[in-house]
């Protein structure tokens, strides 16, 4: 199964060594939710579906309270989460108040990486294997991306 894309040309003048110059942009089909990956756990296990729901569902709350308790949370096979936060500096540790000057937070994901052992590359884990087919090359992309991809 193949990643789809479109061509997308950056029109934005103030990059000039980019401008006019076509890229590959994704392309996603659907977005799927915990009950559907539940679904799909339960095709490709003797798990019920409601139990891979539960389990799913636990699992986002267990890794929000475990962010929340300033935990990093590695899942194998999966990745890491954790929690990143901007702030604006301080002229001293004295003039530092978290309510004015920490802006917000992020959660941060950083996929497994695993190193093939012939070349020593690290390669995610998540997409490893990863092929890409244009959009253009469908019947009809528009049922697929929503719109057409441009010609170059």
């Amino acid at each position: 199964m193949s990643h789809l894309y479109k061509l997308v040309q950056n029109n934005n003048e103030e990059m000039p060594k980019c401008y006019q110059k076509w890229y590959a942009k994704p392309v996603y089909t659907e977005t799927i939710g915990l009950m559907d990956i539940a679904e799909l756990i339960q095709r490709n296990s003797t798990a019920k579906k409601s139990d891979a729901y539960a389990v799913l569902v636990e699992m986002v709350e267990v890794i929000s309270d475990a962010l929340k308790a300033s935990k990093r949370v590695h899942v194998d096979g999966f990745g890491t989460f954790k929690i990143g936060i901007s702030s604006r500096g301080a002229d001293s540790v004295e003039d530092f108040n978290a309510s004015e000057n920490i802006r917000g937070c992020r959660v941060l994901f950083q996929p497994e990486i695993t190193t093939d052992p012939s070349t020593h590359k690290r390669l995610k884990k998540l997409i490893q294997g990863m092929t890409f087919q244009s959009s253009a090359s469908l019947v009809n992309p528009k049922e697929v991306a929503g719109r057409e991809e441009p010609q170059p």
